[in-house]
């Protein structure tokens, strides 16, 4: 009894030492499920997040047969805005390599109708300039200068490549060997990344009001308006400035910007300008977008103050120093419409033109004379004179317009001939007979010597 006692209390002391077994695989699996989950919802959510990343990175695509000038679109975009850091990630999908660089263009040398036979790509710092014994920039003949912020390897069809962003400002870029393939990138700095058109989300706008708790005096500047030509066509600006004037306004279509040369005499000018939308306006993907502003190719502080639904109105602060200011937005509007003139149509009076009538000239018909020959025959008659006629051979004349031969000439030369035969004859035989009797005296005396 003592021993089946001992032995029970031995195995409950085990039991409760040691757990039953099959609670330990009932924790260990449920530990193993749990290890399962916890690494699943890290990996989804690191891998949306990597997603994110990718889907939020700007894009730029290289259209097929971009490498022919006259295909007319080359980038699937001509200008994307971005923040100072980011990446773009250019898409070659031409069947052509390419290469691009950054730079800007010479001003002086732009043109509706370029010469890309021609085009000419300088080194940064370097000035190509005509042989005329001075240098300025009006006879620089680079059409485009290297700036080195962005030089990419060769883009293979098919290949893409990826740029950094590191400088505020605006890049302007091209293909080197296709240099009507361009685009432009507007950087802004990262505390304004949400104001840019780059595809991310945009902050809605908040309207800021300013509390006056007491009046001031305040001088208010006179709005002054100036005109600008876009392809043509004139348009007017109306705008305020304090601490500066304004001498010019023109336009750039190919970077959809409004250029204001100025000349700033205070430490720090402000221009407050009304673009009217029909005219200049900034929109991306339908929807308002802010404006991009650089002074002297840096940007400035600026602030929309007014938005209606005809114009929006920017106020600007110009550094002191500062002589050219730029306005970039995404679209120049449609021209104001003119007054539609009617034209009174012009009736032609019909003229009747009278027939001439042609009076037939009869001609008199000429009849010929043949002249008379009055000489004798072998002779011809010319200035009153009887002379020899050339025209045919010796020995023959002219008969009616035929040479024969000349028959008197013919009895005269046979007379001759025979005269001539009988005195040759009776010579031979005066001295045939003169010979003979010099022999026959010499045969005699011969003889008589024998």
């Amino acid at each position: 009894m003592l021993d089946n006692k001992n032995t029970c209390n031995l195995k409950s002391e085990r039991l409760t030492r040691f757990p039953n077994v099959n609670s330990l695989m009932k924790i260990s699996i449920g530990l193993i499920f749990f290890t399962i989950l916890s690494t699943a919802f890290v990996y989804a959510a690191g891998g949306s997040e990597v997603q994110m990343e990718i889907d939020e990175t700007p894009v730029v695509i290289i259209l097929e047969n971009a490498n022919l000038e006259t295909n007319g679109s080359f980038f699937d975009i001509s200008t994307l805005s971005v923040s100072t850091g980011d990446s773009i990630l250019l898409i070659n999908n031409d069947v052509v390599s390419h290469k691009l660089i950054s730079g800007s263009a010479n001003a002086m040398k732009k043109s509706a109708s370029m010469d890309y036979d021609n085009y000419i790509i300088c080194e940064l710092g370097e000035k190509v300039v005509l042989d005329s014994g001075y240098s300025n920039d009006s006879n620089d003949i680079c059409n485009f200068t290297k700036d080195n912020r962005i030089i990419t390897e060769e883009i293979f069809p098919g290949e893409s490549i990826s740029i950094t962003i590191n400088d505020v400002g605006s890049y302007r870029i091209i293909d080197s060997d296709y240099p009507w393939m361009e685009f432009v990138i507007y950087s802004f700095s990262n505390s304004e990344s949400n104001n840019v058109n780059s595809g991310f989300p945009v902050d809605d706008k908040i309207t800021e009001q300013t509390s006056v708790s007491e009046p001031e005096p305040v001088l208010t500047p006179s709005i002054e308006t100036l005109s600008v030509t876009v392809d043509g066509m004139p348009f007017d600006v109306e705008y305020t400035a304090i601490g500066l004037s304004v001498y010019e306004i023109e336009s750039d279509t190919d970077s959809m910007s409004l250029i204001f040369y100025v000349d700033v005499n205070d430490s720090t000018g402000t221009l407050d300008v009304t673009l009217d939308r029909m005219f200049f306006d900034s929109i991306y993907d339908g929807e308002d977008d802010s404006f991009f502003v650089l002074a002297d190719g840096d940007e400035t502080v600026s602030k929309e103050i007014q938005t209606t639904a005809n114009s929006r109105t920017l106020t600007i602060e110009i550094p002191s120093g500062t002589e050219e200011l730029e306005i970039i937005g995404s679209v120049f509007g449609i021209t104001k419409e003119l007054p539609s003139v009617i034209e009174t149509p012009v009736i032609e009076t019909p003229v009747i033109e009278t027939p001439v009538i042609e009076t037939p000239v009869i001609e008199t018909p000429v009849i010929e004379t043949p002249p008379t020959n009055e000489c004798g025959p072998g002779t011809v008659l010319e200035n009153d004179v009887c002379v020899l006629d050339q025209r045919c051979g010796p020995g023959t004349v002219l008969e009616n317009d035929v040479c024969v031969l000349d028959s008197t000439l013919t009895k005269s030369s046979s007379s001759g001939n025979s005269k001539e035969l009988i005195m040759g004859v009776t010579v031979a035989f005066v001295i045939a007979g003169v010979i003979g009797v010099i022999f026959a005296i010499i045969s005699k005396a011969n003889r008589n010597k024998h």
